[in-house]
């Protein structure tokens, strides 16, 4: 995708105002240049109104791979009361293809979905960026 395109479609994955299958197919596109700012707005997606919406934006980062990583787990870290986000990043770690987020993300896929997850999840979060940082 080039510049023009890919700023097109984040216009489109952000305008609620859009059909919720023309923001999916945004998402879906964007997934295909992997940038901070598409995986930022990606991750920004997860907690939209639409069910759909979220879910594009979710299968997009994994198609992203471990660039989505640390952006994900920030926002886990920064956004600790947002359960679609909880949500969405427990559908992006546990089906994942990369090793390496695999591997990364075991003790937050657990806290995702454990008791009191919103602050398991912070702290497993914090714990998986201060190992990514070495």
């Amino acid at each position: 995708m080039n510049s023009k395109s890919i700023q097109e479609a984040l216009a489109v994955l952000d305008d609620t105002t859009r059909p919720a299958m023309e923001r999916e197919q945004a998402a879906h596109k964007l997934a295909e240049t992997p940038s901070p700012e598409v995986i930022e707005r990606l991750v920004a997606a997860l907690e939209d109104e639409e069910s759909g919406v979220r879910w594009a934006a979710a299968a997009a980062l994994i198609d992203c791979g471990e660039a989505a990583l640390a952006p994900l787990l920030n926002a886990l870290v920064s956004q600790a009361d947002s359960t679609w986000l909880r949500e969405g990043a427990h559908h992006v770690f546990s089906n994942t293809r990369s090793l390496k987020v695999q591997q990364a993300t075991v003790d937050v896929v657990k806290a995702l979905k454990g008791p009191a997850s919103s602050v398991a999840t912070t702290e497993a979060a914090v714990r998986a960026l201060m190992a990514l940082r070495g």
